[in-house]
């Protein structure tokens, strides 16, 4: 069983996500396609812990993101990870996230507090 919202697996006995609160699916609905490239990054890091503490904080906050691995973050935890967001979410996020902000991380983007 999963959830529609969360998007998480459950066994069958579960009928209602204990986190949304909604009822579980036998199949999740295909995602909505995601436009990446009209996404913003509003965070780097190389730090695994960070990287899953980030995606916490996001998700809590119910803001769409993706991650842009470079170099072999996802095989072997070597590179960075941006954070990318929609451009109307970009301020909320780099607030949300800058307590994380340590050395050799950052918000990246420049003009997120301009607007």
């Amino acid at each position: 069983m999963f959830c529609p919202k969360c998007r998480a697996e459950f066994v069958e006995e579960i009928t209602k996500c204990p986190d949304c609160g909604v009822d579980l699916v036998e199949i999740l609905p295909p995602e909505d396609e995601i436009l990446y490239e009209d996404y913003v990054t509003v965070y780097t890091t190389s730090d695994t812990g960070l990287i899953a503490v980030a995606e916490s904080l996001l998700k809590s906050e119910n803001i769409p993101y993706a991650k842009k691995s470079e170099g072999l973050q996802p095989v072997y935890g070597i590179g960075f990870v941006q954070f990318q967001v929609p451009p109307e979410k970009k301020v909320t996020a780099a607030e949300l996230l800058k307590d994380l902000v340590e050395s050799g991380d950052e918000i990246t983007n420049d003009e997120i507090f301009d607007d």
